[in-house]
């Protein structure tokens, strides 16, 4: 199982921000791109994934964070928006902290929320 972490924002992130985002989950993790999509793993430093970070989609429909995440949070922001996705697995011990960590920082640095 894992646990997803999403930070909405009202712009791109861009490389400053998602730096600045995995410096605050883990100053000490390695990070590695997945061939087979568009995320990127932080690792502890036996190379075993911790969180991985999924590229940020920009979510166009009028409805659709409401749809998906409820209407007191797709309340707090202008649409379209950018929803950005940390997800970590539950069985690694503090995982989902760092999972956490990265989002409220990319939210914090462009006005934006965390869900959950």
């Amino acid at each position: 199982m894992s646990r997803d972490v999403v930070a909405l924002v009202p712009v791109m992130p861009d490389v400053p921000d998602l730096l600045a985002g995995m410096l605050a989950a883990g100053a000490d993790l390695g990070v590695r791109p997945v061939e087979a999509g568009p995320v990127v793993q932080l690792c502890d430093d036996a190379g075993r994934p911790l969180v991985a970070i999924e590229l940020p989609v920009l979510v166009k429909v009028a409805g659709e964070v409401e749809r998906l995440l409820g209407p007191e949070l797709a309340g707090r922001l202008p649409s379209p928006v950018w929803w950005l996705e940390a997800r970590a697995p539950t069985a690694r011990a503090g995982a989902a902290e760092l999972a956490r960590r990265f989002a409220e920082t990319v939210a914090e640095r462009l006005g934006g929320v965390v869900w959950p």
